[in-house]
């Protein structure tokens, strides 16, 4: 008996077209569109190397102190990338060109040439500025005090009181949270397959909710035996888009393959158990139970922070009881700490949480299922 309803089961699945849109073809083609907007995500803010032009005239070429310090910011792992020009022309030409940002007049005072007021033509001021005031530093300690002229090089090297630590093995990146999300979402859509096996066992809804109502297996065994092979194919569904964003689109889940199939795992049945409580608890039609279980997942997929990164912490800090009773910030949440805690502490917890709102959806189906009674068939 256990093999026949199973494998039936299985094999609808395969069949039924909507269910293979939404939980396998839908979150596929979501997850590259967020690959190709969200790719440089984690660079946005980030500042580089810009072509800056100086004027290889007399004051430059006789102020060898203005030439080292161009040559400390300069280079393979300088802020500038400097350009050489003979004559101010050459350099306007190319000003006007835009292929540099501006160019610089050595003088008495260094000058700064531009067309535009923005974050590259400030810094260049900046670093001016910061040349003109140091070496008028200088020379007002030589010409106060000459035997501090030896102390100069330790003046001048800027010191460092901080020291880079990262507080997991991962870097932190921006783009992750939104592939966490999407997977949420992907569990929760597993409610299609709960809601199915529900639905085909109510006799008020459809001809083989009839059949499998005279059945004389026990009612229990069916559910359960179907609800495994729901459960199975969901969980098919969240290796597939798991493999899809790991090996194709190169999304870090960090180096714990256990634990993500885990949360694949327990994921997937929350959202059957959630399709299953929709479909038993409510007496709408079935295009209402999916309509219902749609908006239901987008509200959690958003609080989760699918649509808009940093809801969820939002959610977190203004509202905590929903964000832990969200299954879908729960799942995102479990993939979050594999990629960036060193421990399974908060994970674990976010694994509970899922599976106790999965047995508490599971008994409220059972109840819902058990009082169901028809006067005719």
């Amino acid at each position: 008996m256990f093999w026949n309803i199973y494998s039936k089961r299985l094999l609808f699945s395969f069949r039924d077209r909507d269910s293979l849109i939404w939980t396998w073809i839908f979150p596929i083609l979501l997850g590259t569109m967020f690959f190709a907007v969200f790719s440089g995500l984690d660079t946005i803010g980030q500042l580089r190397r810009f072509p800056v032009g100086i004027i290889n005239d007399e004051a430059y070429r006789h102020n060898p102190a203005f030439q080292l310090a161009l040559e400390s910011v300069s280079g393979e792992d300088g802020l500038f990338e400097l350009i050489v020009f003979a004559d101010a022309g050459e350099a306007d030409s190319a000003l006007e060109e835009g292929s540099i940002a501006g160019y610089i007049m050595a003088g008495d005072i260094p000058t700064l040439f531009a067309l535009e007021d923005q974050i590259n033509q400030t810094i260049i001021k900046g670093f001016l500025d910061r040349f003109v005031q140091t070496r008028s530093l200088v020379e007002t300690i030589i010409a106060t005090n000459p035997e501090a002229a030896h102390g100069l090089q330790e003046l001048m090297t800027p010191a460092t009181y901080t020291q880079e630590i990262s507080l997991s093995r991962n870097p932190p990146t921006n783009r992750v949270n939104y592939f966490y999300a999407l997977l949420a979402m992907v569990c929760m859509y597993g409610g299609f397959q709960g809601l199915t096996s529900v639905t085909y066992l109510q006799a008020n809804l459809s001809a083989l909710g009839v059949r499998r109502t005279l059945s004389p297996a026990p009612r229990w065994r069916v559910i359960v035996y179907d609800l495994l092979g729901a459960v199975t194919v969901q969980f098919l569904c969240m290796i597939t888009v798991v493999a899809y964003l790991a090996f194709l689109l190169r999304v870090d889940f960090g180096p714990q393959l256990f634990a993500v199939v885990l949360t694949c795992l327990v994921g997937g049945t929350l959202g059957v158990a959630f399709g299953a409580m929709v479909s038993a608890v409510s007496k709408q039609k079935e295009t209402v139970k999916v309509a219902i279980l749609i908006t239901v997942t987008m509200v959690c997929s958003f609080l989760a922070g699918l649509m808009v990164s940093g809801v969820n912490y939002v959610v977190a800090q203004r509202a905590p009881a929903v964000a832990w009773l969200n299954p879908a910030a729960r799942i995102a949440d479990a993939f979050y700490c594999l990629y960036y805690y060193d421990n399974y502490e908060r994970y674990f917890q976010n694994i509970g949480i899922i599976v106790g709102l999965t047995v508490i959806m599971l008994l409220v189906t059972a109840l819902f299922i058990r009082r169901q009674r028809y006067e005719s068939i």
